[in-house]
């Protein structure tokens, strides 16, 4: 049938209707950026200074060692590291936004050195180099083999509006143009509820100002800056930052407009509303995943959790377009919520290299970054320990072997890429998959344990498997290690695997190449002391993994015995550290010492312990106190008490003498006296009292 010109005209309009409006997003011919990758991200700022000239002190925003203010890496630095960061086995590289970033934020308390404070769109951040030395970084990572990922910020500028205003104060407090046009934006305000979609996109994300891609003009000038930033520099994919704050019909087009693969930023651990987002964009940061990975492997929490994510694979147009990671820069390092532990770190990294998707690591997680090792992102986003300075590009330690390991297993196995992902055993502490490519046969099998104790589990294999009974399959992590396939369970062939506490397996057949895993040198402590129900053994120390000003809890391995393993301390290290019991009394006597890679016994004594326990409900948001006659306590002010469960509060000294007596009463927020008459207690002694108020 011949088509006549009106005929041609409707069918080129459907299909780009179809392209610009339709639920599967575009294929990209000129990318090669996909599931065959593996990313590394890093924060220009932190990672390496290779020109200090370019530090600058124009506001006083470069302040060496105040982790809020810039600290001078720059895109030389990242030049002069290629070497590294190919070593490590990455195949992409993520860096912080290039655009030039406000100085200082509004009330000048952090300075835009992690390019999310956009000050002008189209021209390069000063402090990282010019628009040439990105091309010539851009240019010199494709020459080795790497692609760079542009971190694109379309939602907001820097705080440079005040709430529900309208125009800047002072004028010169503002965007560079065309961006200083205040009618480009929205005036509602902060965000104060996220689950509410229509805050989500339309106010403020923490009071930086939210661009109205409603207006034609402000979408244009977006669409253009970023295009020229992928034409003129060769970015090969760009990762959308508070991609969940942007019209979904905004983010279809910005992908469509600069022609590569995007992946978006929503941050929120359900499946539902992120997923809906992969109708709009080729991929996404799997937040899922993340929050109950990390459950899982740092803080030791049921198998269960990731089993509930995954399940929910089928909801995603393509999960190996999902860029999983174990952290970033805006949630607290792995090793911090992981009490410091390289296994845990090592498993988890494991998992994160053989599950589907695009794995993503962040940088210095190679160099055992820690983050401070205290939490912080219960305070918000933690945006300062976490975001550390490169401590050392040593190529030789445990960490960056495991992921130099998994990243050249993950190359040599197209199925821990591109395979079907399918569960074969899940319970508290082992789960184990299969990756398999159907057509081709090729397979993989993970098998991790999160116990600390060794564990042995009989697993079928998938009746998808085609690996015969009688083959024997390698452990490519110390292919030492072998497993034999026998005959019996549910699909009539099985695998027997025993394998150590916070240990994984990737197990393949065939005749992989041999390979021993780097042997650490772990420091053991283990503390003999009956602490009773309820109470715990911490420890404080010298040097780092321990802190002379607060402790680091040991794990109740049986009664009587509490454990700490680090790998933190070099071998012929010698640290001095102390038992504290509840994180409170210290052990009599002098400090113990143990040396790197040293098991020690210590059997420590405590002074008396008083103990006073309140039980009573003082209502949300209100704490217990306690006043009394002896020190530490005083009639003038309260010492805060420690809530242990709803109703329960408690507090405990080592400092009142055994069978000493002393009298005390109960505040609530330190200024409602508990009713009655004073009570008494003696050292040594546990106190239940009953208030009323």
């Amino acid at each position: 049938m011949k088509l006549t010109r009106r005929m041609r005209l409707f069918i080129c309009l459907i299909i780009s209707l179809a392209i610009l409006f339709g639920s599967t997003p575009p294929s990209f011919a000129t990318s090669t950026f996909g599931s065959d990758d593996i990313v590394y991200m890093i924060l220009t700022d932190r990672f390496s200074d290779g020109d200090p000239s370019n530090n600058g002190t124009f506001n006083h925003e470069y302040r060496p060692g105040d982790l809020k203010y810039t600290q001078g890496g720059d895109w030389q630095g990242i030049i002069n590291k290629i070497p590294y960061i190919k070593n490590l086995g990455v195949t992409a590289i993520w860096i912080s936004p290039p655009q030039k970033n406000e100085l200082l934020s509004r009330d000048g308390t952090e300075s835009g050195y992690h390019g999310y404070f956009t000050n002008d769109y189209n021209s390069a951040d000063p402090h990282f180099g010019t628009k040439e030395k990105l091309k010539e970084l851009v240019d010199t990572a494709h020459a080795n083999g790497l692609k760079v990922i542009l971190d694109a910020v379309p939602n907001h500028t820097a705080d440079y509006l005040a709430p529900y205003a309208t125009s800047y104060d002072p004028p010169s407090y503002c965007p560079a143009p065309p961006f200083n046009n205040p009618d480009w934006y929205h005036h509602n305000g902060t965000i104060t509820d996220y689950n509410d979609y229509n805050q989500l996109v339309n106010y403020d994300m923490g009071g930086l100002d939210d661009i109205n891609q409603d207006n034609p003009d402000a979408k244009n000038a977006l669409l253009d800056a970023y295009k020229r930033w992928i034409d003129d520099i060769g970015f090969d994919a760009v990762r959308v930052d508070a991609n969940s704050s942007l019209p979904k019909w905004f983010i279809r087009e910005f992908e469509n407009y600069l022609g590569v693969p995007t992946f978006g930023e929503v941050f929120n651990g359900s499946v539902d509303f992120v997923s809906d987002f992969q109708n709009y964009q080729w991929g996404l940061l799997d937040f899922p995943l993340f929050f109950a990975a990390r459950e899982v492997f740092a803080r030791d929490a049921d198998f269960s959790l990731i089993k509930e994510i995954l399940d929910q694979d089928y909801k995603y147009k393509n999960t190996n377009n999902l860029v999983t990671f174990l952290d970033n820069h805006d949630r607290d390092r792995f090793l911090c919520l992981a009490n410091d532990n390289y296994r845990k770190l090592r498993l988890g990294l494991t998992f994160l290299f053989t599950v589907r998707g695009i794995p993503d690591v962040y940088y210095g997680t190679e160099q055992a970054c820690y983050g401070g090792g205290k939490p912080t992102e219960y305070t918000g986003i933690a945006n300062k320990e976490n975001r550390e300075v490169m401590p050392s590009f040593d190529e030789n330690n445990i960490l960056f072997k495991h992921i130099q390991r998994l990243s050249q297993i993950r190359k040599n196995y197209a199925a821990l890429r591109t395979g079907k992902q399918r569960e074969m055993w899940c319970d508290t502490f082992v789960y184990s998959y299969s990756r398999r490519i159907d057509d081709t046969g090729e397979e993989a099998i993970v098998v991790l344990n999160n116990g600390w104790d060794e564990s042995t589990r009989t697993i079928p294999l998938r009746a998808e498997s085609s690996i015969a009974v009688g083959t024997v399959l390698t452990n490519l992590l110390d292919t030492s290690q072998t497993v034999t396939v026998t005959s019996g369970g549910v699909t009539g062939k099985q695998i027997n695997v025993t394998l150590e506490g916070k240990n994984g397996m990737i197990l393949v057949s065939g005749n992989p190449e041999s390979y021993t895993p780097m042997e650490p040198t772990v420091t053991k402590i283990r503390v003999h002391y009956d602490v009773g129900y309820g109470n715990a053994v911490y420890l404080r120390g010298s040097a780092y993994p321990f802190w002379w000003d607060t402790g680091r809890e040991m794990r109740n391995v049986s009664p009587g015995v509490w454990e700490f393993e680090t790998e933190r301390i070099p071998a012929g290290t010698t640290v001095e550290f102390k038992p504290v019991y509840n994180d409170v009394i210290w052990s009599t006597g002098d400090n113990y010492t143990v040396t790197g890679g040293q098991t020690v016994d210590i059997y420590p004594t405590f002074p008396p312990i008083t103990r006073v326990r309140v039980h009573y409900d003082v209502g949300y948001g209100n704490t217990m106190y306690i006043r009394g006659s002896v020190s530490p306590l005083s009639w003038t002010s309260g010492v805060v008490m420690t809530n242990k469960s709803s109703d329960v509060w408690e507090w405990i000294t080592g400092d009142i003498p055994s069978g000493s007596s002393f009298e005390f009463k109960l505040l609530i927020n330190d200024s409602t006296w508990s009713t009655g008459g004073n009570y008494t207690g003696t050292g040594g002694q546990t106190i239940d009292v009953y208030p009323d108020f």
